[in-house]
């Protein structure tokens, strides 16, 4: 009978996965950052302005670029331009690089953070309704108060079947 060792000699081989509560399970770190190569004719569309420490899209301009890329919304957190973190400068300072870049070329990479509201996603989660999840923030909810304000066409808009609108009536049952 052959004996084996009950551990593995080189521990630093393992890769282990371990999660950190049950209530990330379905969180997956690419799901809270957008990045896309914008690319056209016109203006860009993208206002940007400053929230706490963090440059932020204020606003995106219709019949713009921007206004036809699909997820892209208010309040995502600028991270990146062009494979360059630019965390650290200022909002004065991203403008003029973006205005360059956009005139220069007509297109610009950009990296933005989602804003992760922990009590919007953990209410989606316990619904089972977390894919929905852009889709509300997109709407302006950032707390359970604002599910108040969806209403049923929404959710429509939204492509829910009705088991999953029924599941949102959990939610809000005024739907």
């Amino acid at each position: 009978m052959n004996q084996s060792k009950s551990y593995p000699d080189n521990l630093q081989s393992i890769e282990f996965n371990l999660k950190k509560s049950h209530s990330l399970d379905t969180l997956k770190l690419d799901d809270f950052y957008f990045e896309e190569f914008f690319e056209g004719d016109g203006d860009l569309g993208i206002v940007f302005g400053k929230h706490k420490n963090n440059i932020v899209i204020k606003n995106i301009l219709p019949k713009t670029v921007a206004s036809e890329t699909y997820g892209l919304y208010k309040s995502m957190i600028l991270i990146d331009i062009d494979n360059n973190d630019i965390t650290d400068k200022s909002l004065v300072t991203i403008e003029k690089i973006v205005k360059k870049k956009w005139l220069r070329n007509n297109r610009i990479y950009m990296k933005f953070k989602k804003p992760i509201h922990q009590e919007v996603y953990t209410t989606l989660l316990n619904n089972n309704l977390i894919k929905y999840y852009d889709d509300f923030i997109e709407l302006g909810v950032s707390s359970n108060i604002d599910f108040e304000y969806i209403e049923y066409d929404d959710l429509i808009k939204m492509n829910m079947n009705k088991n999953e609108i029924l599941s949102f009536k959990n939610i809000n049952p005024n739907i």
